[in-house]
């Protein structure tokens, strides 16, 4: 067994066809399929069952890829090491996260980070939280920014900070609200009842977000218009800048928005409950200690 042979076998499982995995490791597919035939041979069990047109992991195929990534990861964890004992560091650390946080939170991590190490290079990795963990689990990132609750049997994780829930809302209904400074929170404070009735923007109803608004309402007895329903922050935000509806947002979600004086934000009197942002990774992985080095960064950035 090399790394070579469980390379291909990674490839093949996540492409489900021997010909989208030759071209993705730029090798022939009669090749491709000996090779795999030969390992099967070699361990005397199928790896993949055939099907018409797609292929599946068999159960030895499932203990093959698992078994696979592991090693693959103390391999890289052992090359990360080894470059980071030499004088002139150099390398890469991968960051997995959604794109509203790669907006938000991101560049200042990069900002202090490249202070610190200024020979390593970022690589942030942008996509849906449900895309960010199927990633995650599969070991394609050296990190996840990312908010609790996460799956604790796949993934371990270390809290870096907590964001406050805001109100954004179109400037145009910026003088219908009484607003006051209040300790602990961001932005002048508003009560909640001030907005029974307003339009708003919301997300689907099993986003954090989406769950918050709702506890709102029950909560408080607050009865809602509802403007327009989209899938994403950035969505969310762009549609307060046109004035559809108010939303409510995280703090760091401003950074989106620029200086456009179309949005402004205000806090709540009422205490939400406020998520937990993590650097989350996939449970057993060996972090190199440039990759501690990151997260030991972010978490010294006062947020």
């Amino acid at each position: 067994m090399n790394t070579k042979q469980l390379k291909y076998v990674l490839v093949l499982a996540q492409e489900g066809s021997f010909s989208k995995a030759a071209a993705t490791l730029n090798i022939s597919q009669p090749s491709l399929s000996q090779y795999i035939k030969k390992i099967e041979t070699d361990l005397g069990v199928s790896l993949f069952d055939r099907l018409e047109g797609s292929l599946r992991l068999t159960d030895a195929g499932e203990i093959y890829v698992e078994a696979s990534r592991q090693i693959l990861n103390v391999e890289n964890w052992m090359e990360n090491s080894i470059a980071d004992l030499r004088e002139n560091k150099c390398g890469t650390v991968t960051v997995g996260t959604s794109p509203y946080r790669s907006v938000g939170m991101v560049p200042t991590v990069a900002a202090e980070f490249k202070k610190r190490y200024p020979g390593i290079c970022l690589i942030t990795h942008e996509l849906e939280t449900a895309l960010l963990l199927e990633g995650a689990a599969r070991g394609e990132f050296d990190i996840c920014l990312t908010t609790l609750p996460v799956d604790e049997n796949l993934f371990s994780y270390e809290k870096i900070m907590e964001e406050e829930l805001v109100l954004a809302v179109p400037a145009i209904y910026r003088e219908a609200f009484s607003a006051e400074p209040m300790e602990g929170r961001k932005y002048p404070a508003i009560d909640v009842s001030q907005l029974n009735g307003y339009p708003f923007v919301m997300i689907t109803s099993t986003q954090v977000m989406q769950i918050a608004v709702d506890e709102l309402c029950r909560t408080h007895g607050l009865t809602l218009q509802r403007a327009a329903v989209v899938k994403s922050l950035e969505a969310q935000l762009a549609m307060v800048r046109q004035g559809i509806g108010l939303a409510l947002v995280p703090t760091g979600i401003e950074k989106i928005n620029g200086e456009s004086a179309d949005v402004v934000y205000f806090s709540l009197k009422q205490q939400l409950l406020k998520r937990e942002v993590v650097a989350m990774y996939r449970k057993g992985t060996k972090q190199s200690r440039i990759v501690r080095e990151l997260i030991d960064t972010i978490k010294d950035i006062k947020w």
